[in-house]
């Protein structure tokens, strides 16, 4: 009973070790977000003017957008007929574009003092058929990794059984081995 529990015990260890390990989603993910802040310039007084877009690329009416700093919202306004809010009073530093249907990490940056790459006007998507996520907790790697984990402790516990059988026909063997000594004159 013990040996069926350590083994059990090393298989579960050895696979989330290499779930952990060898997780391609989770590498990506951490990738992505990472290389998703996108940097904005700010315009005179602090000033961040956003458009609001649906997939196609249409602008989005009466959308609510917060602007988040470290967790906390610092500002909010609602979109205009074409899909703009202008937002004042903004500092330099990394914050969130907030909507209903999701959140955009940016960088701003003062004027002047912006990268090449940063744009004037960031774009925030916001539609109800945006779908985010790793394939949630059934995603493939996982899948696999518990597929290998069920196959190995059904060999480790067949084996262990096997070997308990030919334990218990060697004892039966040596009983009738013994029994056939004494009987023989």
């Amino acid at each position: 009973m013990s040996v069926s529990r350590n083994i059990f015990r090393t298989c579960l260890t050895l696979t989330l070790a290499a779930a952990l390990t060898f997780n391609p989603t989770m590498a990506i993910a951490a990738e992505q977000s990472a290389s998703a802040v996108q940097d904005v310039q700010l315009r005179e007084g602090g000033t961040l003017t956003t458009r609001v877009v649906d997939l196609q690329g249409n602008p989005v009416h009466g959308e609510q957008v917060m602007i988040e700093f470290k967790g906390k919202q610092i500002a909010s306004a609602v979109s205009d007929e074409n899909g703009f809010v202008a937002i004042s009073g903004l500092r330099p530093g990394l914050h969130s574009i907030v909507t209903p249907m999701g959140a955009t990490a940016c960088r701003f940056w003062t004027e002047g003092a912006a990268p090449p790459s940063a744009v004037d006007v960031p774009a925030v998507v916001s539609d109800a058929e945006v779908i985010r996520g790793q394939f949630g907790a059934f995603n493939l790697p996982m899948v696999v990794y518990a597929g290998v984990s069920i196959a190995a402790l059904i060999v480790a516990l067949e084996a262990h059984n096997d070997s308990e059988d030919l334990e218990d026909a060697n004892a039966a063997l040596a009983r009738r081995v013994e029994a056939l000594e004494n009987a023989s004159p």
